[in-house]
């Protein structure tokens, strides 16, 4: 775990990866900004070299100081590590007004804070569910079990465990499963609203279309 100041870590980058950091000033000062997010410039920010911040600074500096931390540790660096932690630890977090019953499984309020949900859900087999999009919220997927069919916008194709997918807001998205074995997916979502009202739905096999 790092403590350091802003200055601190420019200075740094301007003295040990200055490529690194012109490529990140760019990328900021080209970005646009919509509904307060920002998308920083792709031309310059895959200008960046793909280096850990251990190598690109830690062992090159050399005003740092250290303090020895004697507990359980995980590096939880990524979506996947996170819903290992879930998938581990899930009794704790599953309680039975958590779960929601649908026609094509089941989903599970596994922890939700300020503008973020995550969720455990879990599709049967010969199973879909309905095309759709989200005005107010993006989502996060980590396959966790199966070999779920995805769809987002006009590209279909299949995921399995480890891997993950975002879906943008307002992006038409879809998870069907056409195999015998369950398929579950640990979802983040994030964004203002995050009720089920927030569904506009396109196709579906159980006539909940809007």
């Amino acid at each position: 775990m790092f403590y350091l100041k802003k200055s601190s870590i420019i200075n740094n980058f301007i003295k040990y990866q200055t490529s690194i950091y012109k490529a990140c000033l760019k990328s900021l000062e080209k970005s646009k900004i919509r509904n307060n997010t920002y998308f920083l410039n792709k031309k310059f920010f895959d200008k960046c070299k793909e280096i850990s911040f251990d190598y690109a600074i830690l062992e090159k500096s050399k005003d740092i100081n250290a303090i020895k931390l004697s507990i359980q540790w995980s590096d939880l660096g990524n979506w996947f590590e996170i819903s290992k932690i879930y998938k581990k630890n899930k009794n704790k977090y599953f309680k039975k007004k958590n779960v929601f019953h649908r026609p094509w499984g089941r989903y599970t309020n596994l922890y939700e804070g300020k503008n973020f949900l995550v969720k455990e859900l879990v599709v049967n087999p010969n199973s879909k569910l309905s095309l759709q999009k989200h005005f107010h919220r993006s989502e996060y997927w980590t396959i966790t079990d199966g070999k779920p069919l995805i769809t987002l916008n006009k590209k279909n194709f299949f995921k399995k465990p480890g891997e993950k997918i975002f879906i943008p807001r307002e992006a038409i998205h879809r998870i069907e499963n056409k195999f015998e074995k369950k398929v579950k997916i640990i979802e983040i979502q994030t964004g203002p609203i995050l009720k089920e009202t927030d569904i506009v739905r396109y196709q579906d096999i159980y006539g909940r279309v809007n």
